[in-house]
């Protein structure tokens, strides 16, 4: 008899350390104004690749999944409804996973899932905000006041980043580190870069903006040691092909704001119609701007000056660029350079917002 109950013991301690080692995770989720028999997908990813583990459909809203316990990876699950497909991350920790997709998407009922949780409802938060205040103060105002719209951005930046590297050791952390690497811009990652976990620094996302970043840090030093300089005096051909010096564009008593395009470019477009309110508002105080197309392709070039119906006077470096370079040594554009009238860069790197801002400095306004 005690043979028995030995035997009996040791088969419940295998059975038992055999569900230690497999804890069930039960994913049961809702997916409001979302037709029934529309399919759900799990998956993880591989190497930028979707592996998929399981399928659902959903029945009077809702979808059920089983998986086993699995603390160091992300996973997804994607409602593939016809007119607006949703996707959504979770983490696989032992218990019940709790998902909504309705207007956002929430995940709760375990601690890193809540986690994950309060950082999607507070970026969401700052970005209604952000959107608010844009349409409120900026959209469609010819001279906005950008003050707390631009609050918001750093407040968003900001949290992003504490958020990440605060929970950097963990699965939650490290997977939105990696996943967002490079969706803000976080002045000081080169020097939080060190710090990162080995596991972290090995992804391949993450090499290619340290490697990017240090790119940009080099081409910024270079772009600071430029103001204050004087510009070397170049020949360009403009729309009608007759070669114009740059020093021809530089007022007696203003600056010069050069503008750098392409015609494939759409935010260099974009920004035109707002580039052109900027000079109304400015020309009486001595503000003039000269576009330089970086196209290849001159027809490409008079096309476009042609189709957007372009005011500005614009010349053409069909070296796609590696001439204007050596003024202005710039990675990408739109790029913007202001000039005073002695010929000195002023500002470096700007767009349309900083322009004003720096104009308003400057004239003291």
């Amino acid at each position: 008899m005690k043979l028995v109950n030995l035997f009996w013991a040791v088969v419940w301690t295998i059975l038992m350390a055999g569900c230690e080692k497999h804890q069930v995770v039960n994913i049961e989720g809702v997916c409001q104004d979302c037709a029934d028999g529309t399919p759900v997908e799990l998956y993880y990813l591989q190497n930028d690749s979707a592996i998929t583990i399981d399928r659902d459909t959903l029945f009077h809203g809702k979808f059920n999944f089983r998986i086993d316990e699995n603390p160091e990876m992300a996973y997804y699950l994607s409602v593939n409804d016809t007119l607006n497909p949703v996707r959504g991350m979770f983490f696989a920790e032992k218990g019940t996973v709790n998902i909504v997709f309705d207007s956002t998407y929430h995940v709760s009922g375990t601690p890193m899932n809540e986690l994950y949780n309060t950082y999607l409802t507070e970026t969401c938060r700052i970005e209604k905000l952000g959107e608010r205040e844009y349409r409120r103060s900026i959209e469609g105002k010819d001279n906005p006041d950008t003050s707390v719209y631009d609050s918001l951005a750093q407040a968003y930046t900001e949290y992003k980043v504490k958020f990440q590297l605060d929970n950097i050791h963990n699965i939650v952390g490290r997977t939105l580190f990696v996943n967002e690497i490079g969706s803000v811009y976080d002045p000081h990652f080169l020097e939080t870069y060190p710090t990162l976990p080995e596991e972290v620094k090995a992804d391949k996302k993450v090499q290619w903006y340290y490697e990017l970043r240090l790119d940009m840090d080099r081409k910024q030093k270079e772009l600071d040691a430029k103001i204050g300089t004087k510009i070397k005096d170049m020949e360009f051909p403009d729309v009608d092909g007759v070669r114009r010096k740059l020093s021809s564009f530089i007022p007696q008593n203003g600056y010069l704001y050069i503008d750098l395009w392409s015609s494939g470019c759409a935010p260099c477009i974009a920004e035109f119609p707002e580039l052109e309110k900027t000079y109304s508002q400015y020309k009486e105080k001595g503000l003039d701007i000269l576009l330089i197309s970086i196209d290849k392709n001159r027809d490409e070039f008079q096309s476009a000056m042609k189709k957007y119906q372009i005011k500005f006077n614009s010349l053409i470096d069909t070296t796609e660029g590696q001439r204007v370079k050596e003024n202005f040594p710039f990675s990408g554009i739109p790029h913007g350079i202001l000039i005073n009238s002695n010929g000195e860069i002023v500002a470096n790197q700007l767009h349309n917002v900083l322009l004003k801002k720096k104009l308003k400095e400057l004239i003291n306004e």
